[in-house]
């Protein structure tokens, strides 16, 4: 009998540090404690940046008969204009539908690296002056190139970034768009999910 009750013993003891370790892997997996900041400060944001360029920029180049040849950066028959320029907005996040000091950073990356990368000439815009962002989604408020041109602005194209913030998780779009036409001929999703096991931060991009 009393080999018994030990063995039972035993049995709680391992139980209750099986629930203790899984509690604390648990604990120590997610990034609760860590704010946007810090995640944002353990991540390589300038490669990730300069890969977003590279897919926003590259398209497939065509030989005289049309068919394609490589894919790269700028081709003889794409925007070589020396007065071709792109309107690039801040981000914002997709929750508050407003930019954020984290929003602004990612503006100022994705800048930088659509001209180191892509050697694209840069118009700063705010965010709000074509596009609004609600519940209903992403919508450009000016469609009519008039209403582009009579301001200081005379591109037609603008790269588009927004963001969301979920604990462990952000998620980072970027949309090349029309602004004439509302057309978006190109975008990149990039997921960083992050984890805090044993009190650093890892962090895997998809």
């Amino acid at each position: 009998m009393n080999i018994f009750k030990t063995a039972v013993a035993a049995c709680v003891v391992i139980v209750l540090s099986g629930c203790a370790s899984q509690s604390v892997v648990k604990r120590y997996s997610t990034c609760s404690g860590k704010s946007f900041n810090q995640l944002l400060e353990a991540t390589e944001l300038k490669p990730l940046f300069n890969d977003i360029a590279r897919e926003l920029c590259s398209e497939p180049c065509v030989n005289e008969d049309g068919t394609p040849t490589e894919t790269r950066s700028k081709c003889s028959s794409g925007n070589d204009s020396t007065d071709y320029s792109v309107l690039i907005t801040d981000f914002v996040d997709i929750q508050s539908f407003a930019p954020a000091s984290q929003g602004l950073l990612m503006g100022e990356l994705m800048r930088g690296s659509l001209s180191s990368v892509c050697s694209t000439k840069i118009t700063q815009v705010e965010f709000a002056k074509f596009f609004n962002l609600n519940e209903r989604g992403l919508v450009v408020l000016s469609r009519k190139v008039s209403e582009i041109k009579k301001d200081e602005y005379d591109q037609t194209e603008a790269v588009v970034g927004t963001y969301s913030y979920l604990n462990n998780k952000i998620v980072i779009f970027v949309r090349k768009i029309n602004v004439v036409s509302g057309k978006i001929s190109r975008m990149v999703t990039r997921e960083i999910d992050y984890n805090c096991a044993g009190g650093t931060v890892s962090y895997s991009v998809k």
